[in-house]
């Protein structure tokens, strides 16, 4: 059952992806049953930050839907570049909190439980870009889901380790989407 309800979360955390590359609404949707099922799985699996940042998804997917739901306004339409700052806080951040909770996990020489760790808060740091539409997100995410198909591959979750895959090369394309979005935008 737990391969089952693993393809089925791999298989709507595609259509999230591939949704919110076209700027879609409903990838909140996809996004929002993906994440409940693979707390689950991320749980069984003993992965605990994995789990963890499901919860956060949750709570972002509902962000997310209510964010580019504006009633069509310019600022929930219109894809955006974060500035250096905005950088420099987002890295400074992601630093911080791995290395705090690794610190609090005692798992210093644990590469796995430091690769759950970054790639949960990177995750989260991301995703919140994705809700704000900065188009750096998506530099973010190719680094994070290459990260965490390594994870994924190592505890044996082999269909999750796929899709990160091709999440990683999704998040290529979602970078060429939105940069070109965003050019469209400018031009205007």
């Amino acid at each position: 059952m737990s391969e089952a309800l693993e393809a089925i979360a791999v298989v709507l955390g595609l259509l999230y992806l591939v949704l919110a590359i076209r700027e879609k609404r409903s990838c909140w949707i996809a996004g929002a049953v993906a994440s409940a099922i693979f707390l689950w799985v991320f749980s069984q699996a003993g992965l605990p930050m994995q789990a963890l940042l499901q919860i956060f998804y949750l709570a972002m997917a509902a962000l997310g839907w209510w964010q580019w739901g504006k009633d069509n306004s310019q600022e929930a339409s219109t894809i955006t570049r974060a500035s250096w700052r905005y950088h420099a806080i987002i890295l400074g951040s992601l630093i911080t909190l791995t290395v705090s909770t690794v610190v609090l996990r005692s798992a210093l020489s644990d590469t796995q439980a430091i690769v759950d760790t970054a790639s949960s808060w990177g995750g989260v740091l991301a995703t919140w870009m994705v809700a704000r539409k900065k188009l750096e997100a998506w530099i973010y995410w190719i680094v994070i889901d290459a990260l965490t198909a390594g994870l994924y591959l190592d505890a044996g979750l082999l269909a999750s380790s796929l899709l990160y895959v091709v999440y990683t090369a999704l998040a290529v394309m979602g970078w060429k989407q939105w940069r070109q979005s965003l050019h469209l935008q400018d031009s205007n």
